[in-house]
């Protein structure tokens, strides 16, 4: 009878291809770490782009202009701080430019006691008054004594309106011409008047419509 062959041993090459294998495995693990950290190194180190300068507000060198309108409600207080019973008579504004009180301009409020029982719009003012001009963009009061007048309510036709006004009537606007804003007796009603450097009026506007008045 013949012998039987002889069974071969392959654990040991079994053991070798299994540590050859997970060797691979641990060096392709090792080497994407080192690149991980290769890219995370190069983002850290990397010089930051410049950001944007900010840029500055462009501040206008052009000083703030004398609005009437808002300068209203500090003449009424002041008024009434003079008198309780306070009223206004007129309100002059000059010169006048393209954009309203030029740079020089100034604003002058006039304010008076009642000459009687009633105060409506037209009324009798007193000879006592108080003036309230603009002085460096305040109002600065002195008070004198005057012939009697007549009472104008409050403008409803604000002074920026009546003026756009005008100047779509065809004022000038070289900084020339004046308003004031006053009772009409030949109107019956307040208006706002546009005057020349002399004084003579050119324009009358509705003080409470801002509508011209051509009668």
């Amino acid at each position: 009878m013949p012998r039987p062959a002889p069974v071969r041993d392959n654990s040991r090459q079994i053991a070798l291809m299994v540590l050859i294998l997970g060797g691979a495995v641990v060096l392709a693990l090792v080497m994407t770490g080192v690149w991980v950290w290769m890219r995370a190194d190069a983002a850290a180190n990397a010089v930051p782009s410049a950001a944007p300068a900010s840029v500055a507000p462009v501040v206008s060198a052009e000083p703030a202009r004398l609005e009437p309108s808002s300068l209203l409600a500090e003449a009424r207080r002041k008024a009434s701080a003079w008198r309780q019973d306070a009223v206004l008579v007129s309100l002059n504004v000059k010169p006048l430019d393209a954009r309203g009180v030029a740079q020089d301009g100034a604003v002058e409020f006039t304010y008076a006691r009642p000459g009687g029982q009633r105060i409506s719009g037209g009324a009798e003012a007193g000879s006592e008054r108080l003036k309230l001009r603009t002085q460096d963009g305040a109002l600065v009061q002195q008070e004198e004594r005057a012939p009697k007048g007549r009472i104008a309510p409050e403008p409803n036709c604000m002074f920026e309106d009546a003026w756009a006004a005008a100047q779509r009537a065809g004022a000038a606007t070289n900084g020339t011409l004046r308003m004031r804003y006053l009772w009409s007796d030949k109107h019956a009603r307040p208006v706002w008047e546009v005057l020349s450097a002399e004084g003579e009026v050119l324009r009358r506007l509705d003080g409470v419509s801002c509508s011209i008045l051509t009668r």
